[in-house]
């Protein structure tokens, strides 16, 4: 099989993988992690290019970022040690895209947060999780999610805090 059908197809195996955070608080049917990918790929458009950043490689950050899930499963603090993940992550990552140097590099540029990109895509990561921290909370009840939404605290970019703020009084009044 061509490398680009193998990889689509690895890829593809993230559409299985639910996301185990909301699993482990009890949200019924919770998100893959092929919709958190897709969601935080299109924030990286949003956002590139009203900061304008580098959304190209902003939005191939988006879509690698998860990758490895498609074959280690999606992996919580509360599994292991964050050190262990990404020996793990990383191996699995030089497997998938043997023969795709320049994604394995945009890879680990995010992973390293070496760029204006990276560090900016790290936080998207975690403004889209308290996005859908907002959806379920809105439909299961807010407690059971507090520890996604004290996620806000490690947002430190300013335009990225604002977009927090419109969401929490956007959610507070619906």
């Amino acid at each position: 099989m061509h490398k680009i059908l193998l990889l689509a197809v690895q890829a593809g195996k993230l559409k299985g993988v639910k996301r185990k955070g909301w699993l482990r608080v009890g949200i019924e049917q919770p998100e893959n992690v092929a919709c958190h990918s897709y969601r935080v790929a299109f924030l990286a458009m949003l956002i590139g290019d009203a900061l304008n950043l580098d959304t190209e490689k902003m939005m191939k950050m988006a879509l690698l970022h998860d990758l490895a899930e498609a074959m280690i499963g999606d992996i919580t603090p509360h599994d292991m040690a964050k050190k262990d993940k990404m020996e793990r992550e990383e191996a699995m990552m030089k497997k998938l895209l043997q023969g795709f140097e320049e994604y394995y590099r945009i890879w680990r540029e995010f992973v390293e947060g070496k760029s204006k990109e990276a560090e900016i895509m790290q936080q998207i990561d975690k403004v889209e999780m308290i996005l859908q921290a907002h959806e379920y909370a809105a439909k299961y009840g807010k407690e059971k999610l507090e520890e996604f939404l004290k996620e806000e605290e490690n947002i430190m970019h300013p335009f990225l805090i604002s977009l927090l703020e419109e969401m929490k009084n956007s959610f507070s009044s619906s």
